[in-house]
């Protein structure tokens, strides 16, 4: 028997009474819409990591993506809003979530169900799915997935009053990778708007109540910067967690820890108005940065910063000029 359907059966037998706080159970971050620490808002026309942490969000012309508070259903905090700002086709408007191969071998061979609560400001199909790879630690964006065909569920309807919906898959002995998504299933109008929140999948045929993967808020952030990690100056000249020296009169040597090892060494860096301060001669915008390839790991990150006027040989801090000033690495599929 899986933990899901045991957990079912023992509320069943206990009239509901066990406690729906199982960390663990779920194989998806940030599934209450928590953490957003690339931005509360973004507007694009593409795909990729814009919002919330560890969803890929797939647009068509002009979509914002933003933090919900205010429209919510009970016993959450936030949801995921995706506004149409012009009209948008059969899944574009969609959030997408890769599992990584650590994680999905516990998935492999096995029945699965995908559940999530959604919302809409006027009535709108509703599609969820599950698709896996092959291939280890495969990207959202790269080749070899393969759609699986839901057992049961698999669509619903979000309305003006929030609802759950849920599909249930088996996921196929040989998959490394997993990926699942919802998206609108028909045309949404320009300014209407879709809400989803309290994400899941867990093992077995039976949707339970919501669970943290990462147990709380704090461990959910932990598990997010696994992933990416951008620090924020939060001050005019706020602290940026990275130091080094000047080994030229334009060249700095910035070195910066993370504050959880991440699931891979960064493949990018992403930054704004980055600054240094030598104590003694001031502080030096940088103009650019690069990552060093021979020093960067999981647990630091070290990176060449350009800037002009220092003198050689200082200690440098890095600091953000600005509240909003800020440095990321991302480690993301």
């Amino acid at each position: 028997m899986s933990r899901a359907q045991l957990t079912s059966t023992v509320e069943q037998n206990g009239g509901g009474s066990l406690s729906s706080f199982i960390a663990g159970k779920n194989f998806l971050a940030n599934g209450a819409m928590d953490i957003f620490q690339r931005s509360t808002s973004a507007t694009f026309s593409s795909g990729g990591y814009f919002a919330p942490d560890r969803w890929v969000a797939i647009a068509g012309t002009s979509q914002t993506f933003s933090q919900e508070s205010t429209i919510v259903p009970s016993g959450f905090r936030y949801s995921l809003k995706m506004l149409a700002n012009a009209t948008a086709t059969l899944g574009q408007l969609q959030t997408q979530q890769v599992i990584e191969t650590a994680n999905a071998i516990y998935l492999a061979g096995q029945t699965v169900t995908f559940s999530a609560y959604i919302y809409g400001s006027s009535s709108t199909s509703i599609g969820i799915g599950i698709q896996y790879n092959t291939s280890v630690d495969a990207t959202w964006n790269g080749g070899g997935w393969s759609s699986i065909s839901a057992t049961s569920g698999g669509t619903g309807t979000a309305t003006t009053s929030w609802s759950k919906i849920t599909g249930t898959y088996t996921i196929p002995s040989n998959a490394k990778t997993v990926l699942v998504q919802i998206y609108n299933n028909a045309t949404v109008s320009s300014s209407a708007a879709i809400y989803f929140t309290g994400l899941q999948l867990e093992l077995g045929s039976v949707a339970t109540p919501f669970s943290r993967a990462g147990g709380t808020v704090q461990g959910e952030l932990a598990l997010c910067q696994r992933y990416y990690w951008r620090g924020i100056s939060g001050a005019s000249y706020g602290f940026l967690n990275g130091a080094g020296f000047s080994y030229t009169s334009s060249n700095a040597q910035i070195s910066v820890t993370y504050p959880v090892t991440m699931r891979a060494i960064p493949s990018s860096v992403d930054y704004s108005s980055l600054v240094v301060q030598d104590s003694a001669a001031g502080i030096f915008s940088l103009s650019s940065i690069t990552l060093d390839a021979s020093v960067t790991n999981t647990i630091g990150a070290s990176f060449a910063g350009t800037t002009s006027g220092m003198t050689t040989n200082r200690f440098l801090r890095l600091l953000g000029s600005g509240s909003t000033a800020y440095i990321g690495f991302s480690a993301e599929l």
